[in-house]
């Protein structure tokens, strides 16, 4: 079900934080109308040429992820003619979306208020660093910065003493995308019951606290960070990884350990335990923590992980496996609910892409196209537009557009 069917974006923004949101879009159904540069395009599709990322194939899979569902528009919008044929796309649009820092957007002419002029009812969605005002508003920033080591999660997540713990590529761009587009389906909804056309900002600084609000919320009103530790000895030893005997390891995630507690350890045939006075009261349990963490990581370790899995399959408990992102992609969940869909590439044959999460209707999302290349589809959004084939070679001969 494309929800989003019937709306224009136009996106000039490079690398994933921004793009990732108008990948949402394209996928809800908008139309996404990619500007990049003529020549070398967005920036991330240099991330294999460079060496940056490892390629397969030579497939760079940043593209490949979250272009798909877009076209590809080459246009110099450092020119003034360049300039002048975005903003005749922004006339027909609904939403302008970008990534350029304040410098950029206004020595490119697409600020708020340049595009404004242009047309008053886009809602102009930006994303940043660090957002709109501050000290650091102007300054660049990265997912792997402003995300991740600046708002906190690489210090919550690292053990004391040890090497920072390094984010996954674009961990935080693709979250932070989610709440871009969701903040511009608000604001199209804002638009078509007041008429308004408002402002939308997400900043990979603001996600940050969003996403760690328990932590930060906590901290605060305790006066001192909460403290980091493993789940060894933590009071519930039913919320904790244990590995089995091929090595897997098994996620139990059980909050309520009272309501668990019998069915789990009858079960994993454990149910002696169930007699010992030392462990007969949620306090005692508690209390004896450690012992029944050593228990359980002791009888865990006799068998793999699928036989503990079909033990606990029967019950109410809350399990799963700790899985590696291949051992995702071929979970059959995964596969039920197709969150990995199958595109057919022109170069690559048939690939394999993660749907955005979100679905309508009970229906999976439509990956309609894969990534195009630069300025794959200029020319006929030019023709749409209305602009001439004498316009198109001109503007071609003088590398205004590709």
């Amino acid at each position: 079900m494309q929800t989003m069917q019937g709306i224009r974006v136009i996106e000039v923004a490079e690398w994933t934080f921004v793009p990732a949101a108008a990948t949402v879009l394209a996928d809800w159904g908008a139309e996404v109308l990619k500007i990049e540069h003529p020549e070398h395009g967005d920036g991330i599709r240099g991330l294999i040429s460079s060496g940056i990322v490892p390629g397969a194939a030579g497939a760079n899979f940043f593209v490949e992820q979250q272009f798909r569902n877009k076209k590809s528009v080459g246009i110099d919008i450092s020119t003034e003619t360049g300039r002048e044929i975005l903003y005749r796309l922004v006339e027909k649009a609904d939403v302008f979306i970008t990534s350029m820092l304040p410098d950029a957007r206004e020595r490119f002419g697409i600020t708020f208020e340049d595009i404004r002029k242009v047309n008053p009812k886009v809602i102009y969605a930006k994303g940043t660093g660090y957002g709109p005002k501050g000290p650091d508003s102007r300054r660049g920033g990265y997912d792997g910065l402003s995300f991740w080591m600046r708002g906190g999660p690489a210090a919550s997540m690292t053990t004391p003493g040890e090497p920072f713990v390094m984010q996954r590529p674009a961990f935080g761009d693709f979250t932070g995308g989610m709440f871009i587009a969701g903040g511009i389906a608000s604001a199209l909804f804002h638009r078509e019951r007041t008429g308004e056309a408002v402002e939308v900002d997400v900043s990979l600084l603001g996600q940050a606290c969003w996403m760690l609000s328990p932590d930060m919320v906590a901290s605060m009103l305790y006066g001192a960070e909460l403290p980091k530790g493993n789940l060894l000895g933590a009071p519930n030893p039913l919320v904790a990884p244990y590995e089995c005997a091929d090595g897997k390891h098994l996620q139990i995630m059980m909050l309520q350990a009272e309501k668990f507690w019998p069915q789990f350890l009858d079960a994993i045939e454990l149910g002696h335990i169930l007699e010992d006075e030392r462990y007969d009261t949620p306090e005692k349990r508690a209390a004896a923590s450690l012992e029944l963490h050593t228990t359980l990581t002791e009888h865990f370790r006799t068998r793999d992980r699928a036989v503990w899995m079909a033990a606990l399959q029967p019950t109410d408990c809350i399990f799963g496996a700790v899985q590696s992102p291949l051992e995702v992609a071929e979970d059959p969940q995964v596969a039920a609910n197709q969150y990995i869909l199958p595109v057919d590439h022109p170069e690559y044959g048939e690939i394999r892409l993660t749907s955005s999460p979100v679905q309508f209707g009970g229906e999976p999302v439509e990956i309609r196209n894969a990534a195009p290349e630069v300025g794959a589809d200029t020319e006929l959004t030019l023709v749409d537009l209305g602009c001439s084939w004498d316009e198109i070679a001109a503007w071609k001969e003088k590398n205004v557009i590709s």
